[in-house]
């Protein structure tokens, strides 16, 4: 089974390093410590996976993680903000999963180059709004965008999350315009991505992305997600949060710079220590 989800030439101790790191970091991220940290998991699954198979694991994954939050934040929620966003954003979906059909159509092997530029050229975008998410949440505080804004923003968010699950950005700067508070901010951002996600999985089934072995998979992963959450926890009282987010923003960075331009840093680089 597994031989459907391990790049040739990477080997299995690579693998389940890469996977498992990015599916705890995501715990991580959804713990509430570090928020932008999730940024990092589907380019870090995608040097060591086929690009469909990324999208496909992570999904589940998510979903499990955003229930958890909503549960947290059950009472936490601006539905008129939240409308704004999730129904625009199913036209972005329709669009992102017409996408993956007619890839799937042509041939994973055909545009899975693309898909890897795509991501790498958001995990770039995304490492650079870690380093300057407060000054970017700053410039929005209070503007108030209003109902044209919120089309544009969940439309896009819609596609970049059903091709790359990269719509945290876009959501946050859109809901933090509203000036809500950071409880309500939180909560409504969770319910956001909830109703998102959700939305994406019949999508996902529909042109063949998740299937049963998608969930098997997902079933090896799903022990490291509270491992994460609960790592999260433990690392708020004792990491600092804005270090542990440069790190992140630079281990995205150069994940982002390999599948942008197809290169292995790491391979690079023992090969230039080489005497």
């Amino acid at each position: 089974m597994l031989s459907n989800y391990i790049l040739p030439g990477v080997s299995p101790v690579v693998f389940w390093l890469f996977v498992s790191a990015a599916v705890i970091i995501q715990g991580v991220s959804k713990s509430g410590f570090a928020g932008g940290a999730g940024v990092l998991s589907l380019p870090l699954m995608m040097l060591v996976m086929p690009v469909d198979k990324v999208a496909a694991t992570l999904l589940p994954l998510l979903i499990l993680l955003d229930i958890n939050a909503i549960y947290h934040h059950r009472r936490n929620k601006d539905w008129r903000v939240i409308r704004r966003i999730y129904i625009p954003s199913i036209v972005g979906i329709v669009l992102g999963a017409l996408a993956w059909w007619y890839i799937g159509s042509a041939g994973i092997e055909t545009y899975g180059g693309y898909i890897k530029r795509f991501v790498g050229v958001m995990a770039i975008f995304l490492a650079f709004y870690i380093l300057a998410k407060e000054a970017s949440l700053e410039w929005v505080r209070g503007k108030k965008a209003g109902v044209g804004i919120g089309w544009g923003a969940g439309i896009f968010a819609g596609f970049s999350s059903t091709i790359a699950h990269a719509a945290g950005p876009i959501v946050s700067l859109y809901v933090f315009s509203q000036d809500m508070g950071k409880t309500l901010f939180v909560g409504t951002v969770a319910w956001t991505f909830t109703l998102i996600n959700l939305t994406k999985l019949p999508f996902y089934v529909a042109v063949d992305l998740i299937d049963f072995s998608v969930l098997r998979f997902d079933a090896l992963l799903i022990p490291l997600v509270p491992v994460g959450s609960w790592l999260g926890k433990w690392m708020h009282y004792r990491v600092s949060e804005s270090l542990f987010n440069r790190i992140i923003m630079t281990l995205t960075l150069l994940a982002g710079v390999q599948l942008l331009f197809n290169i292995n840093l790491v391979k690079t680089a023992l090969e230039l220590l080489r005497p």
